[in-house]
C-alpha cells in the first residue's frame, strides 16, 4: 500500500523548491526526524503545519495543504484579494484595519494572500499578566485568515493572536487581533519595534521593544502603565514582531 496522498504532496513540495527534509524542516521549526514521518506517511501534519505549508507549496499543492488544515480555498488562486477576504469566516465589515507602515498595499489589489493561523492564545495587556497561560504545546488554531502576500515577510512563519487589556491602548485596543512575524527575534533587529514576548510562566505580553542603557524593556502605549523589563532572556523568549492588527470599530 502507498503512502497517503498528503504525505505524496510534502514530497512534491520538497522537489518543487528543492529542499532537504532538514530544509523543510527548519523552514516549519520542527525536527528532521518530523518531517521524515511525513514523507513516509507514519504521520501527518497539525493543521497549523498544513497552513505553513499551503504558504510554502506550488499550486495547487497550496491549496491543498489550506484545505487539508479545514479551509476552504476553492478558486484561490484567481480570485483578487477583495474576494478572498469577503470569504473569511470573520467577517472584515465588522473590523477597522490598523495598518502599520508595512502594510501599505490595498486590499483591492490582486495578488497571492498568505494563510495566517488565528492562534487560541492571548497576549496580555494589562499591567499585571493572567494567573493562568495556555502552553503553546497546548495551543490550538481558532480560525484561519488571509492577508496579502506583500504584507508578510516570511509567509511561513506568520502568527495572528488575541489581545487582552488596556497597556496598549490607544494604539492597539483591547480585543484586537495581532499578527505576528515569529521569524524576527533579534533583540537588535526588535529595537523600537512593537513585539511579542512569551515568558515561561506568565505568557505571551505585547507592548513596544525598547533597548536602554543594557536593559531590554518592553514600553507601554497607556502611560499608566510602568515599563517591564524583559532582560533576562532566560525567562523572557522573543516571540516576534507585530507587523499590523486589526480591532473592532467601538460603537460612539
Amino acid at each position: 500500500m502507498g503512502n497517503p496522498q498528503w504525505s505524496e504532496r510534502i514530497r512534491q513540495v520538497l522537489r518543487d523548491l528543492k529542499l532537504t527534509q532538514a530544509d523543510l524542516a527548519e523552514r516549519l521549526g520542527v525536527s528532521p526526524a518530523t518531517v521524515s514521518r511525513w514523507t513516509q506517511g507514519k504521520h501527518e501534519p497539525t493543521a497549523e503545519t498544513y497552513i505553513a505549508l499551503g504558504n510554502l507549496a506550488q499550486r495547487p499543492d497550496g491549496i491543498y495543504f489550506w484545505e487539508r488544515a479545514g479551509m476552504g480555498a476553492a478558486g484561490l488562486s484567481d480570485a483578487s484579494l477583495h474576494s478572498i477576504m469577503s470569504s473569511l469566516r470573520v467577517s472584515l465589515r465588522d473590523f477597522k484595519l490598523v495598518a502599520s507602515r508595512r502594510t501599505s498595499k490595498q486590499l483591492s489589489d490582486k495578488g497571492n494572500a498568505v494563510a495566517i493561523p488565528l492562534l487560541n492564545v492571548t497576549a496580555f495587556g494589562d499591567r499585571i499578566a493572567p494567573k493562568e497561560n495556555v502552553s503553546l504545546s497546548e495551543v490550538e488554531v481558532e480560525d484561519i485568515l488571509l492577508a496579502p502576500l506583500s504584507w508578510c515577510p516570511h509567509p511561513e512563519k506568520m502568527i495572528s493572536m488575541h489581545v487582552a487589556g488596556d497597556s496598549m491602548y490607544p494604539l492597539i485596543a483591547s480585543g484586537s487581533i495581532i499578527f505576528v512575524d515569529t521569524a524576527v527575534t533579534d533583540r537588535e533587529v526588535l529595537d523600537q519595534k512593537l513585539t511579542v514576548v512569551a515568558h515561561r510562566d506568565m505568557g505571551f505580553k505585547v507592548a513596544r521593544f525598547q533597548r536602554l542603557a543594557g536593559s531590554d524593556l518592553m514600553v507601554s502605549a497607556n502611560h499608566k502603565c510602568l515599563p517591564l523589563d524583559v532582560s533576562n532572556a532566560s525567562k523572557w523568549k522573543i516571540y516576534g514582531e507585530v507587523l499590523w492588527w486589526v480591532a473592532r470599530d467601538v460603537e460612539p
